[in-house]
């Protein structure tokens, strides 16, 4: 039923046939039949035949391509929830909210592409009208993009949106986990008749499919939403042929700090949306929280009465529901990393249980983790599920020591209201994301990553600066 997606055409995969499997029971949702290298390197070579007709598109023209693509994929956004519920185990409605990212994320693309201007530039030794510069934005080329597996959709919004825009034709890969909705973008771009080789949908092994990507000499870029390690090793792959450009965002450890002055309620509440809002796995996620000492039970206590209304379930379970880890071995590594956790010394409050009639599945009970230590894996590893490390801490700028104590440097939090601790957190923390007080983000927003947790952004135009190439031109009069 699923097919690749190459030069405007629908084709069967005629690779490695591999089972794709449903996270809440482990059932077979579908036996897909992958690219193949051969078919890989197809749409290569068409991408880069067709980057010369859609560079020269007025990028207005190509903004209304984006637009009718949009329109066509929320028509059909229910289909496309069905198939996310399934494949990603995660509730009917948190799926649905990855189909209106992708709206929001490439409509904004829609209209910043218009924007995008040039500028000219002064030469100080000589007079108005004796040197002329300017400065203009030209399409870059080729783009392979590699997304992950817990929001696709919205994910693909995030390549797609500004590489239609920029006028570079993109190759994208879905996560092997979870391929199926992103190949359905396919045939909706083949229903509205997509010009030949601008977007193409390919999806299998990485030692295959990323790989063949990767070690072209065709991208003019790399971009990957995934794991520091997927990181390196596509950067690896890529410089083996050509110089290339890289936009990542990669793995996260990310620091929370509530202080004394936070509200507490507020701050509680937040913690369990975000660390049950798909199990956990999301690259920003809490993962070191480190709470003052005079609201340490107080936040403890609150977050273990809030952990109630949560359950395990997925598509369209009704409540307070948290879907289960992607894979099975996913929830073996949260369950080993709670073991080991209290194994140290971390006292397991609640939660961190496989939850009863549910055990087919890759479920886990969200676990409350006190008196959590810096040398626990919890705290040296990106956790991606739902377990919630808590520690106290007495002096704002230790913690802050600690905070930055680590590799990655994408996203952290704060609670707190007194405006010289804000300021020192916000100067002092090491990521490229600082959330104050819950403040949120949006498609006109940067997300940048920091340290090994990536190179350049998503969202907003710095992100669509990145598909551009800049061209100067000086000129004598």
């Amino acid at each position: 039923m699923y097919k690749q997606y190459i030069n405007g055409e629908l084709v069967q995969g005629a690779g490695v046939r591999v089972k794709v499997l449903d996270p809440a029971d482990n059932s077979v949702i579908e036996e897909l039949d992958t690219a193949s290298e051969e078919q890989c390197l197809a749409a290569l070579e068409a991408a880069q035949a067709a980057f010369k007709d859609w560079a020269a598109t007025p990028i207005g023209e190509r903004a209304q391509w984006l637009d009718k693509f949009i329109n066509a994929i929320m028509a059909e956004k229910e289909t496309i929830a069905e198939l996310l519920a399934a494949e990603t185990g995660k509730p009917y409605k948190t799926a649905m909210e990855d189909l209106y990212g992708f709206e929001d994320y490439a409509r904004y693309f829609v209209h910043e592409g218009a924007r995008m201007e040039g500028t000219t530039v002064y030469t100080p030794s000589k007079a108005y009208g004796e040197l002329y510069h300017a400065v203009e934005r030209r399409p870059l080329g080729v783009v392979v993009a590699h997304i992950a597996w817990n929001y696709p959709i919205a994910m693909a919004a995030l390549k797609i949106g500004p590489a239609m825009v920029a006028g570079d034709p993109i190759i994208l890969k879905p996560a092997s986990d979870t391929p199926l909705a992103t190949l359905y973008l396919g045939e909706i771009a083949a229903k509205i008749g997509m010009p030949k080789g601008v977007l193409n949908l390919v999806s299998g092994p990485s030692n295959v499919v990323a790989k063949t990507l990767n070690t072209s000499k065709i991208p003019s870029m790399i971009t990957l939403i995934g794991s520091s390690d997927t990181g390196r090793r596509a950067m690896h792959e890529a410089s083996t042929s050509s110089i290339k450009r890289f936009s990542m965002e990669l793995g996260g450890n990310a620091p929370v700090i509530v202080m004394p002055d936070a509200d507490i309620d507020f701050a509680v509440k937040h913690c369990i949306a975000f660390k049950c809002d798909n199990a956990g796995q999301i690259c920003t996620n809490y993962n070191r929280i480190y709470v003052h000492a005079s609201v340490y039970e107080e936040y403890l206590a609150k977050l273990e009465e809030g952990l109630k209304e949560v359950r395990c379930g997925s598509k369209h379970d009704e409540g307070y529901i948290m879907g289960p880890m992607i894979t099975r071995a996913a929830r073996d590594r949260i369950l080993e990393l709670i073991e080991e956790a209290r194994s140290k010394g971390a006292a397991l409050v609640c939660g961190g249980t496989i939850p009863e009639g549910l055990e087919a599945g890759n479920f886990v009970t969200p676990a409350l983790l006190r008196d959590v230590t810096e040398d626990m894996r919890v705290s040296r590893e990106e956790i991606f599920g739902p377990i919630i490390a808590v520690r106290k801490f007495t002096d704002l700028d230790s913690v802050l020591e600690k905070a930055n104590d680590t590799d990655l440097g994408l996203a952290s939090y704060f609670f707190g209201h007194d405006a010289r601790d804000i300021a020192k957190a916000f100067e002092t923390l090491q990521t490229g994301d600082v959330y104050i007080n819950g403040g949120g983000g949006g498609a006109h927003t940067p997300h940048i990553g920091m340290k090994q947790s990536g190179i350049g952004c998503d969202q907003s135009r710095w992100s669509l600066e990145e598909y551009f190439q800049l061209k100067r031109v000086s000129m004598i009069p």
